[in-house]
C-alpha cells in the first residue's frame, strides 16, 4: 500500500492519549458551528454547518441529518463552511457521518479549514469541493507553547488514509505549514492532491486508492499572485 493505516481502534487509543497534549485546530475566534437545512440540487433538503466545531456539535449533527434528504447514492449531504475547532468533536463528528452515510461539499464561497478539512471533509463517503470553495490544511500544535505537535498529526494522517485519502499529502502538509499558518487548497488543488472523492460518473477527482496526480506529476503551477502559497490566519 502507498499509504499507513491503523485500526479504529488504535486511532482512538492514540487520540485520547494525545488529547490532553493539544490545543483546538483552528482556535482563531469563531462563531459556535450552526446546522439548517438548504435546498440542494434538485430541491433535496441538505444540512448547511458553518462555524467553530465546539463540544456538542456531533449530537447537533445527528439530529440536523435526520432532516435532510438522501442522494441518488443514499447519502445525506452536509455543506461545510468551517475554520475548524476541537479535535475530539470533530472526531466525534466522523462517527455520526458513518452511521448516517454521509456526502460533504466545500461550496463556491466556502472554506473548510483545520479540524474541518483535516478530519470531518475526509470522513465522508463522497467529498466535493465546488469551483470557488477552498480546503485549508495546517499542522496541530501543543498546548501551551503552540508548538507542532507531532502525535496529532499522525493521527489525523492515518485517519485520513484510512479513509481513501494519501497519508503523504496530509502529513506532507501538516508538516509543512505551522500552526499559526494555513495551507489552501483550491478545487482544483483539492482534486489533484486527492482530497476530494466525487461520487462515480463526475469526471472529476481520482478513485479510492488512486495514487493523485500532483504526487505522480508534481504540483499545479501557481498563479502569478501566489494564491496557493501558504498564508497566516
Amino acid at each position: 500500500m502507498w499509504y499507513h493505516t491503523l485500526t479504529n481502534r488504535r486511532l482512538r487509543q492514540l487520540l485520547l492519549l494525545s488529547l490532553p497534549l493539544l490545543v483546538a485546530l483552528g482556535s482563531s475566534p469563531a462563531r459556535a458551528m450552526e446546522f439548517a437545512l438548504a435546498a440542494g440540487d434538485g430541491g433535496r433538503r441538505i444540512v448547511v454547518a458553518r462555524g467553530l466545531i465546539q463540544a456538542g456539535d456531533a449530537e447537533r449533527l445527528r439530529a440536523a441529518l435526520q432532516m435532510a434528504d438522501r442522494d441518488a447514492f443514499g447519502l445525506r449531504t452536509i455543506a461545510f463552511d468551517s475554520p475548524g475547532g476541537a479535535v475530539d468533536e470533530a472526531f466525534a463528528m466522523t462517527g455520526v457521518m458513518d452511521r448516517e452515510k454521509v456526502a460533504a461539499v466545500v461550496r463556491k464561497g466556502a472554506s473548510c479549514a483545520s479540524a474541518c478539512a483535516q478530519i470531518v471533509f475526509l470522513a465522508a463517503t463522497h467529498r466535493t469541493v465546488d469551483d470557488g470553495g477552498r480546503l485549508g490544511l495546517h499542522s496541530c500544535s501543543r498546548a501551551g507553547d503552540g508548538t507542532r505537535a507531532q502525535l496529532c498529526n499522525e493521527i489525523i494522517a492515518q485517519q485520513a488514509s484510512a479513509r481513501g485519502a494519501p497519508y503523504g499529502t496530509i502529513m506532507a502538509f501538516m508538516q509543512l505549514t505551522p500552526p499559526g499558518q494555513i495551507r489552501w487548497l483550491d478545487a482544483e488543488d483539492s482534486d489533484c492532491w486527492g482530497l476530494t472523492l466525487w461520487p462515480p460518473g463526475s469526471g472529476r477527482g481520482i478513485q479510492a486508492g488512486d495514487a493523485p496526480p500532483c504526487i505522480l506529476h508534481g504540483p499545479r503551477p501557481r498563479n502569478p499572485s501566489g494564491s496557493r502559497s501558504a498564508s497566516a490566519r
